[in-house]
């Protein structure tokens, strides 16, 4: 019977598929190959969700090359990296793929640094591809901490990257952090011994397949949620949970200001939501611009500002105008002006923003978050706030808080401080301070034990068809947008999609045509087989067109 549930059997289809290819290839030969291989395979189950979050068939690949490493003809020397003696202070070595401007993830690891004083902080960058992007306050920190920024060359081979982060891991660290993205292999390969220091995986993607679960000594997870996802589904016992670290807010002007400076009037209910673009693309019922429609047609004082996306950004998600008071601002680095100036901020759905919801809150905002999510990992769900702030059911409640919060501005005074007053405690600071040396006590006698996991079977709970679903409407390659009346169409072109992604093309044609054949007046399945009946050459020329246009 065809459901829901057959987008989520064709990623998983398709994500086999392509790791049955890579066992295909003799790991002892080509090392390199293998290494890219699951690098792609990681970043399509973290793109479109195979009904896992780990899986030893793929990563113990990885584990094996890491093991065999040394044996592999590389260069180990790179230059400008000195020893940092032990001394008093613990060394802690962050490892990240790449630091942007823009975004909670870098953030994070900033506070982490600047809070933690009693710390030297080393920071290595896998795969920098922009080292422009790398922000002034990030580098000085880490230089105040008393550590080193290590960027590799972009372009250098996995398994040299590999050899370079264990030398430097064993030279400058008593604690690795792992702030790498979803399908780096980098630091699987590179950690695949027992000769390195503990390795602790910072769980910023919980909601997302992920590689490094075979060399993680703890999991340190962001909420109890990620937590207990974490011992479920990614084969790692050894957690613990450590609240987002944040800064505390000083405002540097007042809220009239603010508005001043952003030309933004006084008397007006500024409604403010922050998130990278994809997070407000809608999902069938799940449709932020609709909501946000609804919430300014009834509230005629109120406006709404999104950072982080633009009108011409979400507009091919769209099928409605945008409301006349809803102002997409497009990407700013610090949005500190625009929480100064707000009254409100608005969760993003179908996915949510947990720094960002917090960094409002801690500014005193009052914060309305996302309703009855498609995945419960997908929206922020706060350990300090869980008995205050409540995921509305629906819509209609959504709405409803929106409406009342404009309406009664005493009662955001006391919302806001509330939240306010409960993140202090747990967030900045002494309480997050207490969180982590408690963290520390642990990492401090932990030995490095990688070892391989266990092959994860397919999931087809609600949960993993809910986040297929998104990753579908998200990805923003997908045929169609929202959950379509002919469900049978949608599942042929998402098959063919995911099956020319992983390099399928015979699968790719034959749903394609089956797509074409089923509604021959769609122009979404002639596009489809058009690609997949020129299958490599098809891909390699849309990549040369890609690389002319940048």
């Amino acid at each position: 019977m065809l459901t829901h549930s057959s987008f989520l059997q064709a990623n998983s289809e398709a994500y086999e598929w392509m790791v049955e290819k890579i066992h295909t290839i003799d790991r002892r030969i080509e090392p390199e190959t293998v290494l890219r291989q699951i690098v792609a395979a990681a970043r399509f189950a973290a793109v479109f969700h195979p009904g896992r979050f780990a899986d030893g068939t793929l990563e113990n690949l990885a584990l094996d090359i890491g093991a065999e490493l040394d044996e592999i003809p590389t260069e180990i020397q790179i230059n400008g990296l000195s020893n940092l003696h032990k001394q008093n202070r613990r060394r802690v070595l962050h490892v990240a793929t790449e630091v942007l401007g823009v975004g909670g993830h870098t953030r994070m690891l900033y506070h982490w640094v600047c809070n933690d004083y009693n710390s030297c902080h080393s920071l290595v960058l896998v795969n920098q591809r922009d080292i422009t992007a790398i922000p002034n306050w990030l580098s000085e920190a880490i230089q105040s901490s008393g550590g080193e920024l290590v960027i590799f060359p972009a372009e250098s081979e996995l398994c040299q990257k590999a050899r370079w982060l264990r030398a430097t891991a064993k030279r400058i660290a008593d604690l690795v952090v792992l702030h790498h993205c979803p399908f780096d292999v980098v630091p699987t390969v590179a950690f695949a011994i027992r000769e390195c220091p503990p390795i602790a995986i910072l769980n910023h993607a919980d909601h997302l397949f992920w590689l490094g679960s075979s060399v993680a000594d703890i999991v340190i997870n962001l909420r109890t949620a990620g937590s207990k996802h974490t011992a479920e589904c990614r084969f790692i016992e050894n957690n613990t949970v450590i609240p987002i670290p944040l800064a505390e807010s000083t405002k540097q002007m007042s809220r009239k200001q603010a508005r001043q400076m952003l030309g933004i009037e006084e008397d007006q209910c500024m409604l403010l939501s922050v998130g990278r673009g994809e997070k407000y693309r809608p999902c069938g019922a799940y449709d932020f611009v609709a909501t946000a429609n609804k919430i300014l047609d009834h509230q005629t004082i109120a406006h709404l500002y999104v950072v982080g996306e633009t009108a011409a950004g979400i507009g091919p998600y769209l099928n409605r105008k945008l409301h006349n008071r809803l102002h997409f601002m497009g990407s700013i680095e610090n949005p500190s002006l625009y929480l100064m100036a707000a009254d409100v901020y608005l969760e993003s759905f179908p996915f949510g923003s947990n720094t960002a919801l917090l960094e409002a809150a801690l500014c005193g905002l009052p914060v309305v978050p996302a309703y009855a999510p498609l995945f419960p990992l997908l929206v922020a769900n706060n350990d300090s706030l869980h008995d205050i702030l409540s995921n509305p059911l629906n819509e209609e409640e959504y709405i409803d808080r929106v409406d009342m919060l404009i309406r009664d501005s005493n009662h955001r005074t006391e919302f806001g401080e509330m939240l306010r007053n409960r993140l202090l405690l747990d967030h900045t600071t002494d309480g997050w301070l207490r969180r982590l040396a408690k963290m520390y006590e642990e990492t401090d006698f932990l030995m490095h034990s990688p070892k391989p996991i266990p092959i994860a079977s397919f999931s087809l709970t609600n949960a993993d068809i809910g986040l297929s679903l998104w990753h579908i409407m998200a990805n923003g390659k997908s045929s169609f947008t929202g959950i379509p009346e002919n469900l049978l169409n949608a599942v042929l072109c998402h098959t063919s999609f995911v099956a020319k992604e992983v390099g399928n093309y015979t699968a790719a044609r034959r749903n394609a045509w089956l797509a074409v054949r089923q509604d021959p007046l769609a122009w979404s399945p002639w596009r489809l087989l058009g690609i997949t009946t020129m299958g490599k050459t098809g891909r390699s020329l849309r990549q040369l067109l890609s690389h002319a246009k940048d």
